[in-house]
C-alpha cells in the first residue's frame, strides 16, 4: 500500500513516465522519527525517495513535515551547486524524491582505509564556500556519511534536513555555523587525503574543535544539527558566554 502510494505520487510529478513496482526497493528502513529511504531505478529514472508515511502519526504531523520541508528547501536553494542533486520533487508533505548520486560515502572510504587526492577536498571546500555565499549552512558535514565521492571522482553533499539560512542570526553565531560546515571539510581532508592537511587549515580545525568541546549545546536533541537548535535557543538566553567561545576562531 505504501509503495503503491509512492508510485502514484511519482506518477503525478512525472506524468510522461510509467512507474513500476518492481523498480522500487528499500535502501534503509528508518526507525521512529526517520524516513524509510527507497531507491527507484529504471531505464530513465534513478531516484532516492524519503518517505515518513510509516512513522507514528505524531511524527508524521510534526517532525516529518518539518524534515521534508527543510530538505526540499535546501535542495531548492542549492540546486546550482555541482555537488548537489539538481532534480528533486516534494511528493507529499511527508515525502521527497531526488536524483540518486552514484558514489561511496567518505565514512565508508575511511573504514576501508582508502585515500583521496587533495584536489577532491579543495573542490569540496569551494562547493561549501559557494553554499555559504548563498547564505545557507548544512550543519551536518562533520558526519562523513553526508559526503560522497561520486563515481566521477567529484565530491557530492547529501541529506539536507538540517540546512538553514543563517542571515537572521547574529554574526558571531553565523561564523560558528559556517565553521561547523568548514570544519567538516577539513576533518574529512585530514582523515582521508593522500597528502597532509595544509597547516593553516589544520590550525582552523584545531581551533574549532577546541571551541566545539566547550560549546554548551553540543549534540542535536533530534539526532542532528546541534548548531541549528542552538541558534534558536540562544535567542532566549544571555549569549555573552557563548560569544566568548566562538570569537576564538
Amino acid at each position: 500500500m505504501v509503495e503503491s502510494n509512492l508510485l502514484t505520487q511519482l506518477q503525478r510529478q512525472f506524468v510522461e513516465h510509467e512507474f513500476m513496482q518492481q523498480h522500487l526497493s528499500v535502501v534503509h528502513k528508518g526507525r521512529f522519527a526517520n524516513a524509510i529511504v527507497y531507491r527507484y531505478q529504471d531505464d530513465k529514472f534513478d531516484l532516492i525517495v524519503k518517505d515518513f508515511s510509516q512513522s507514528p502519526w505524531f511524527v508524521r504531523k510534526t517532525f516529518a513535515r518539518f524534515s521534508v520541508n527543510q530538505e526540499y528547501k535546501g535542495l531548492s536553494r542549492l540546486a546550482n551547486l555541482d555537488a548537489v542533486a539538481n532534480r528533486f520533487s516534494r511528493l507529499s508533505p511527508i515525502a521527497v524524491a531526488y536524483d540518486y548520486i552514484e558514489g561511496t560515502l567518505l565514512r565508508n572510504l575511511m573504514h576501508q582505509g582508502k585515500t583521496l587526492p587533495a584536489s577532491f577536498f579543495a573542490d569540496l571546500e569551494r562547493q561549501v564556500a559557494k553554499m555559504h555565499r548563498q547564505g545557507i549552512v548544512h550543519l551536518d558535514l562533520r558526519n562523513m556519511g553526508n559526503i560522497l565521492c561520486g563515481s566521477d571522482g567529484k565530491p557530492y553533499i547529501i541529506d539536507f534536513q538540517s540546512t538553514i539560512s543563517f542571515s537572521r542570526f547574529p554574526r558571531w553565531l553565523q561564523r560558528f555555523m559556517r565553521g561547523c560546515d568548514m570544519s567538516g571539510v577539513y576533518k574529512a581532508w585530514d582523515k582521508l587525503s593522500d597528502t597532509p592537511l595544509p597547516q593553516a587549515k589544520q590550525n582552523y580545525l584545531q581551533r574549532f574543535n577546541h571551541v566545539r568541546k566547550r560549546w554548551i549545546f553540543k549534540g542535536y536533541p533530534v539526532q542532528r544539527a546541534y548548531a541549528w537548535g542552538a541558534a534558536l535557543v540562544t535567542q532566549l538566553i544571555d549569549s555573552d558566554l557563548i560569544r566568548s567561545f566562538t570569537d576564538r576562531f
